[in-house]
């Protein structure tokens, strides 16, 4: 009977990590579209605006849909606030700022790098980013690594280095926006640790809400000491911000839910993958081209995924 109760949970155990690795897919997909978004949307509004639009269309939607959680009587999700509250651990309501702190400056210095880096520097500085997550992770929170896994983030960063190398470039000019990429990729390092502390104390709802919040209370005074415009013009464009601040929720939901049973390091090898779909896509959409090395290249990140992947799945954390 013992034996058949442990079974069950490791196969439950096991669902589940598919479920969250099913969750990252359409991250992947969504990675792959918001930057030709964030793109078209530079041509009326200027980096900074897209960002903090970003963050502040999500709140009223995350609003409307708290409102309606909390007139249910029988609703499993506190009052955002409420939680907020009653949690007595000053640490954890640090960390909870830190999640928006994280996430916005994250994508406001990503948007800033692109307008003083080439893409390609801007990619392969940001596939450290399980690199980062995994050193923090061990130095300061004492998580351990299996060697597969370990092998695993070698062989994916490596892959995704070599994917964007022809376009690479080390130039004094770039210098700043490289800085820029670094500094962005260690802060999505950070996020996606604090996410992964973040969900054992609070539902996805509180999590999600509150990063948008205070994401954009951050941004709010660096768009006031720019002195940039505010708002598109066209309704084009206002329906682009609409789009980005819609799947800005949708890929927060997905990655909190993902962290419930895959590790922050994880995470961020898996979404490595994300230079290769817009590779693909471009080849399929607008026909450019894609050599050998590319197509290598592809396919070590998925070796370097299945790698990570599978000692999770192998060895699941009951």
């Amino acid at each position: 009977m013992t034996e058949q109760l442990e079974l069950t949970s490791q196969t439950a155990a096991r669902t589940e990590i598919k479920m969250a690795l099913a969750a990252l897919f359409p991250v992947l997909i969504i990675f792959a579209v918001v930057p030709i978004l964030i793109k078209v949307s530079e041509y009326e509004i200027n980096p900074n605006a897209i960002i903090f639009n970003r963050f502040s269309i999500a709140i009223p939607v995350l609003g409307c849909w708290n409102g309606v959680l909390n007139l249910k009587e029988k609703s499993a999700e506190k009052p955002i606030l409420v939680e907020f509250f009653r949690q007595k651990q000053n640490g954890l309501l640090l960390l909870l700022l830190l999640s928006g702190v994280f996430s916005g400056g994250q994508q406001l210095l990503y948007a800033w790098s692109l307008t003083q880096t080439s893409a390609a520097n801007s990619e392969v500085l940001h596939s450290m980013t399980p690199l980062f997550t995994t050193l923090i992770g061990w130095i300061f929170l004492s998580q351990n690594f299996e060697r597969r896994f370990l092998r695993g983030i070698a062989v994916a960063i490596c892959s995704s280095i070599i994917l964007v190398s022809n376009d690479f470039s080390i130039t004094i000019d770039k210098l700043q926006g490289d800085a820029l990429a670094l500094v962005s990729a260690i802060l999505w390092s950070g996020y996606l640790l604090v996410l992964e502390k973040l969900q054992t104390q609070f539902s996805i709802n509180t999590i999600t809400t509150w990063t948008c919040l205070v994401g954009t209370i951050f941004l709010l005074p660096i768009l006031l000491i720019a002195d940039d415009d505010f708002f598109p013009h066209s309704w084009q464009v206002w329906l682009i911000i609409g789009i980005l601040g819609t799947v800005e929720i949708f890929t927060k939901i997905c990655l909190t839910y993902s962290l419930k049973r895959l590790s922050s390091g994880l995470v961020a090898t898996i979404l490595l993958l994300h230079p290769a779909i817009t590779a693909i896509l471009a080849w399929g959409l607008f026909s450019e081209t894609l050599n050998l090395l590319n197509w290598l290249a592809f396919l070590g990140i998925l070796l370097g995924v299945y790698l990570a992947t599978s000692s999770t799945i192998e060895e699941p954390n009951l």
